[in-house]
């Protein structure tokens, strides 16, 4: 069995039980191996269940990028820069909300999981923020803005804004609509990915 194959399984074990309440033996029982074999192959509980995170969010990105798509060259015709940074809101706030483990883990272990999604979400956002880096990179050369050196910046930065939506979704910006949410991407985010008002 893969090391990603037991991540599945103490994914699974904790959108059922939550985090706190599961142990080893109960990650091992899913996955059909021993304690000392899980030990072995991912660490300590805390380490399964950092890694087991990670894996989760690199998955949620895949399915994002499998959403919008690649950005096209320069000079395609039909491709609107503001709609395509709309839908890649759009589907990562979705994505993000609507996540089995991390909506389990806020009704089950909201307290660890806070911790986790801020104190150390390190990780996952340093890799989220590849992902809408080369994004952004993509949308300036395709509207003729070359400008590069606040791109890392801005990434982290929708990620946090990201990781802040998820943490309070009935606090403003009510992004529960189209309209709601294109009024507030044109406002906010895509003057900082593509370097200009639209």
């Amino acid at each position: 069995m893969s090391d990603e194959a037991l991540l599945d399984a103490a994914v699974e074990q904790f959108v059922l039980t939550g985090v706190r309440r599961t142990s080893a033996d109960d990650i091992a029982r899913r996955a059909g191996v021993n304690r000392a074999t899980l030990y072995r192959r991912l660490g300590t509980k805390d380490q399964i269940v950092a890694r087991a995170v990670l894996q989760e969010t690199a998955r949620v990105l895949t399915r994002i990028e499998t959403a919008i798509g690649e950005v096209p060259p320069p000079g395609t015709d039909g491709f609107d820069p503001v709609d395509y940074v709309l839908t890649f809101f759009s589907v990562t706030v979705d994505e993000v909300r609507g996540n089995d483990l991390l909506q389990q883990l806020m009704l089950k272990d909201r307290e660890d999981t806070l911790v986790g999604l801020t104190a150390r979400a390190g990780d996952a956002l340093t890799l989220s923020a590849g992902l809408v880096a080369d994004r952004i990179r993509s949308l300036r050369a395709h509207v003729g803005n070359e400008r590069s050196g606040d791109v890392d910046a801005i990434a982290v930065t929708l990620g946090r804004l990201t990781q802040s939506l998820l943490l309070t979704p009935d606090a403003p910006p009510r992004l529960d609509t189209r309209a709601r949410r294109r009024a507030y991407v044109e406002a906010v985010v895509v003057p900082l990915v593509l370097g200009r008002l639209p």
